[in-house]
């Protein structure tokens, strides 16, 4: 049987009375103005969390409840709004405050402040505001020492790396950089990959826009259906999930290209958005879309060759 006193009902002297108040709700968020709640980051990187009350029209004297996570990262720091304090957040919390929050209409104010961190990659982590283990609901206090029930919500976690698109000069998809001859009748060939998405994609959304000096010959997309063309904005959906996983890359285009006899020195190659997405985007095998970083290749043409009749040829010896 146990043997501690609940903080509400102890510390507060908390009541079981009801009330007609609108009913609370307590949520983790990523940002204090509680707009977001779902956290798409990088492994490696610590991001701040927000436990926020909100819609209760109370000046809140306390709160119980806990945070029930499907895990995958750490809490890293777990700091409270200045109060009595047992438990912890993943174990279930009662706090009662020493200054009462003012918490009215929708404009949530935060009890609780986390940073989470992993290693690792994470993908829809469910983190929900559940009933500490004392009471029946997510529970909150108004200065009066009155309790009233309120609604947890759910969020989610997911950090993976992000995706990247680009026009690379080898097929391995290393190199964004390169250095060549030019002329009428040089072909330069590259390649458009996906790399460092750690999924099976599905499709793509990007756009293409070239140095005017440089003319595309051909361009081939992967087997699957196409939407629109490289220089306006594609969109692609693969027939065959392409593997994207460590180094390997996932080949969305081969390309043929001349810059007859321009010479350049960094010509840019970008790829930017698709017009209808505000990013490149990449889809997994779920039709789930990630925002990609587009990367920006450079050429260089240091030689643009003339074509030569045999006897101009003739005449340089």
């Amino acid at each position: 049987m146990k043997t501690r006193y609940s903080m509400l009902a102890g510390v507060l002297m908390l009541g079981l009375a009801s009330s007609a108040m609108a009913t609370g709700t307590i949520g983790l968020f990523f940002d204090t103005a509680g707009t977001s709640a779902q956290l798409v980051g990088e492994p490696g990187m610590v991001y701040d969390g927000y436990i926020l009350i909100n819609n209760s029209d109370l000046l809140i004297g306390g709160a119980a409840f806990k945070l029930e996570s499907e895990g995958g990262f750490m809490i890293v720091s777990e700091t409270w709004a200045p109060g009595l304090l047992f438990g912890t957040l993943l174990t279930g919390a009662e706090i009662g405050l020493y200054t009462p929050i003012a918490q009215f209409g929708n404009d949530p104010q935060s009890i609780c402040h986390i940073q989470v961190f992993s290693p690792t990659m994470i993908v829809n982590s469910h983190q929900t505001v559940v009933a500490d283990p004392d009471y029946a609901t997510p529970m909150l206090a108004n200065s009066s020492a009155i309790l009233f029930p309120a609604d947890g919500l759910t969020s989610s976690v997911t950090l993976r790396p992000t995706p990247e698109i680009g026009l690379f000069w080898d097929a391995a998809g290393t190199e964004i950089v390169s250095t060549q001859n030019g002329g009428v009748m040089e072909i330069h060939d590259a390649w458009i990959m996906v790399r460092n998405a750690e999924m099976m994609v599905g499709g793509a959304a990007f756009k293409l826009v070239i140095d005017p000096r440089i003319m595309i010959l051909s361009a081939t997309p992967a087997n699957g259906l196409i939407f629109g063309n490289l220089t306006a904005g594609v969109e692609m959906g693969l027939y065959s999930y392409l593997p994207v996983f460590g180094t390997d890359p996932g080949l969305l285009y081969t390309l043929q290209m001349t810059t007859f006899n321009n010479l350049m020195v960094d010509a840019q190659l970008q790829i930017v958005n698709h017009p209808s997405y505000d990013a490149p985007k990449v889809a997994d095998n779920n039709a789930v879309q990630w925002t990609a970083d587009g990367l920006t290749s450079l050429l260089t043409i240091v030689v643009g060759a003339e074509e030569m009749s045999w006897g101009q040829v003739k005449s340089l010896y």
